[in-house]
């Protein structure tokens, strides 16, 4: 099972969790998978069926915007989900 680790911008909506477990055979099925399971985060990455235009998601590190979508997850993976920031002077 993969993890998906949370920055803490995010976490209110998994109960304040840094990290959760996600089953998600390929880049493909992520999403989807988020959504069933993750209701609330879901509500805040993802828009029209795909990771809203300023989220960014790295699987092991890469970023799944330069992998095909049948790319497989490793069952031991960490998914991250990174919004965009913004502010500071």
């Amino acid at each position: 099972m993969s993890t998906i680790r949370l920055p803490a911008s995010l976490r209110f909506t998994i109960a304040g969790e840094k990290t959760v477990p996600i089953t998600a055979p390929t880049l493909a099925e992520l999403v989807p998978a988020i959504a069933a399971a993750y209701p609330g985060l879901a509500d805040r990455v993802i828009s029209s069926g795909a990771f809203g235009d300023f989220v960014t998601v790295f699987v092991d590190g890469e970023d799944v915007r330069f992998l095909e979508p049948a790319a497989p997850i490793p069952a031991t993976a960490v998914i991250e989900i990174l919004p965009a920031m913004s502010g500071g002077r």
